[in-house]
């Protein structure tokens, strides 16, 4: 029995890296499209994805990611954690959750809060991994591996979080 058990948390954690990898890939692709409408010379203006601008699309893209995460925080604290520790990553998942949903009205108020609502949502990808992170250690429950993907997948996310950044304060 236990070899069915290792085989299915290997299998388990084969489909969460292979969906983690392909979900951060519409991040590469958008910021690689931004980044050649940039360096073009035509600016983020003329970058768009099936006729909507790339930055919107961006945006749209990782709240809808971040709160799918918050939700997944919310399951596992759920799950796993108890008392003090499972209300407070509860109540944080949600706070997450709803600065997702926030950054998605900003992008219409100015230019400059469209830069924080891209700022806000990176700063989300970075606590969301903290959480989960301080919430399975204070549990006891540290998979190596799963980190090991998470925390390179992270990375990235915040990096073209970043570039994102970088060039509409550029054309500010």
């Amino acid at each position: 029995m236990p070899k069915q058990d290792s085989q299915s948390s290997s299998s388990g954690y084969q489909l969460t890296a292979f969906l983690g990898d392909l979900g951060s890939l519409p991040f590469t692709v958008l910021s690689l499209l931004m980044i050649q409408g940039y360096l073009s010379g035509a600016g983020l203006q003329s970058t768009s994805v099936l006729g909507l601008y790339a930055p919107y699309v961006f945006i749209a893209y990782s709240a809808v990611i971040l709160s799918f995460l918050s939700g997944a925080l919310w399951a596992t604290a759920r799950g796993s954690a108890t008392g003090r520790l499972a209300t407070a990553t509860i109540i944080f998942s949600n706070l997450v959750a709803l600065s997702a949903w926030a950054s998605l009205l900003l992008i219409y108020v100015a230019p400059i809060l469209t830069v924080f609502a891209v700022t806000l949502l990176m700063a989300g990808f970075a606590s969301l991994l903290w959480a989960e992170r301080m919430m399975n250690r204070l549990a006891g429950k540290i998979d190596r591996s799963y980190w090991s993907m998470r925390i390179r997948i992270t990375i990235l996310v915040v990096f073209w979080h970043i570039a994102v950044i970088s060039m509409m304060i550029q054309e500010l």
